[in-house]
């Protein structure tokens, strides 16, 4: 099967949810939701998502991802004990089905997060082979070192990234592959879900990973298939193994260019355009673009707060190819170092919310669900100078400038070409020279006249 990436991919606008984090149905939280974040549960739930359906809708995303939500012993929920139902702590499966549907009806995709390298010390499975040694029916489903399991002092089984309580799967075992391919299938099936993002890419078996993708798209073609991939994704696109990657390139050159500020424009750029060169167009457009996530400290945070560096880093995401991504709160302006930190409670009193910023993610998201030109447009570079640049973004009926000055005390200027311009934001006629205030951008647009008018 070859690789097609679902059409709904390149429009949409994606928003991240760490369900214990982000709302907790029916009441507050009960620790402060501003305090740095530690490994305790917080009580977030599926009724709470549901409650906040509304604020997402004003929002204007129109895809969630969700990090795990089966049934699993921690906070985070990476370590499954049971594929086929939703954690306690977040509800049930019919509470699940019923926010689908309403997801749905809101004309919102809903991602799952899909942990198929490892599970739980504590799956049932596991417990099987701990219990009865090499006569458990399971005992191939894991990769031990000897005859029998070992914990101390040192685990004797293959686990995730040495940590004794995430057992890896062995997925050279036939029945291994059955069973997870069943849990691919199952939520496609029977929960209506619109796609999985797939934890620990780089750790799975390619041809496990090609053989997830091809039982997703057997299921349908609109499923989306995303790969956590730190590294390049190229081997994975060439694989014919997903439709895009969590784009961790693009996440590593904005932070060195605009939180560091490490580079010029000009290198940032060369960084951008190396990396678009070596995917696939498709997966240019089908790789998810990210500034924060539950795996890296916030974007404001690693700007030491300056929000006005986080505005630029915004600007440049919703105007460069591959649909951009929201982690829950970055768009009221919460903080969070590393893991756990970057794992704070969404702070519903909105006396906590940057409101500026959040009336200025609004506008990114409804411009760009509104542009085809900035979905779907040719990208290529306008203008560079020290720590200024600027963007093209055109279709065959719009042309944009995404200008983006990081100088953080000089002003830049340029000349607009020629046409009837205007900011795509405040909708002011512009022409002429334009002059970039340090630390601001701008988005320009004119739309192009077709020869027979």
């Amino acid at each position: 099967m070859k690789r097609a990436v679902p059409s709904w991919v390149a429009d949409a606008v994606f928003y991240q949810i760490f369900p214990d984090r982000f709302r907790k149905g029916g009441k507050g939280w009960s620790t402060d939701p501003l305090a740095p974040a530690d490994r305790v549960p917080c009580g977030g739930d599926l009724a709470g998502v549901h409650e906040a359906l509304p604020y997402l809708v004003d929002l204007g995303i129109n895809a969630i991802y969700f990090t795990p939500i089966f049934h699993a012993d921690s906070y985070h929920k990476y370590d499954t004990l049971d594929y086929y139902a939703i954690d306690p702590a977040f509800g049930t499966n019919d509470e699940f089905r019923e926010l689908v549907a309403a997801f749905h009806e809101a004309g919102i995709r809903v991602v799952l997060d899909g942990v198929f390298n490892h599970c739980s010390d504590k799956h049932p499975y596991f417990l099987d082979v701990l219990d009865k040694g090499q006569d458990s029916q399971y005992w191939d489903w894991f990769t031990i070192r000897g005859d029998a399991v070992t914990l101390d002092p040192v685990p004797n089984y293959a686990r995730w990234a040495g940590v004794r309580a995430m057992p890896e799967w062995n997925h050279e075992h036939p029945a291994v592959t059955e069973y997870l391919l069943d849990v691919v299938r199952h939520w496609i099936e029977e929960y209506d879900i619109d796609g999985w993002r797939l934890d620990t890419t780089e750790y799975l078996p390619p041809d496990f990973v090609r053989a997830i993708y091809q039982t997703a798209h057997g299921c349908s073609p609109d499923i989306y298939v995303l790969g956590e991939v730190m590294g390049l994704g190229t081997p994975w696109f060439r694989h014919q193994a997903v439709d895009g990657v969590m784009h961790y390139k693009f996440w590593e050159g904005l932070t060195t260019f605009l939180a560091k500020e490490h580079w010029d424009a000009e290198t940032f750029w060369q960084s951008m355009y190396a990396h678009w060169y070596s995917y696939p167009e498709d997966a240019n457009f089908g790789s998810y673009t990210l500034l924060s996530s539950h795996d890296r400290p916030r974007f404001l945070t690693e700007c030491k707060n300056e929000m006005d560096r986080l505005r630029l880093g915004l600007a440049f995401q919703f105007g460069f190819p591959g649909p951009p991504a929201i982690y829950y709160g970055d768009e009221i302006g919460l903080q969070g170092g590393e893991d756990p930190d970057n794992r704070r409670c969404f702070p519903w009193d909105e006396k906590h919310w940057n409101h500026e910023l959040l009336k200025e993610v609004r506008q990114l998201v409804r411009l760009r669900i509104q542009e085809n030109a900035l979905r779907r447009g040719t990208v290529r570079k306008f203008h560079t100078e020290g720590r200024f640049l600027i963007i093209e973004r055109a279709d065959e009926s719009v042309s944009f400038l995404v200008a983006i000055n990081a100088e953080r005390e000089m002003a830049r200027r340029f000349a607009l070409p020629a046409g009837s311009w205007e900011n795509a934001l405040t909708l002011e006629a512009k022409r002429g020279d334009q002059e970039i205030p340090a630390l601001s951008y701008a988005i320009y647009r004119k739309r192009i006249e077709s020869a027979s008018s």
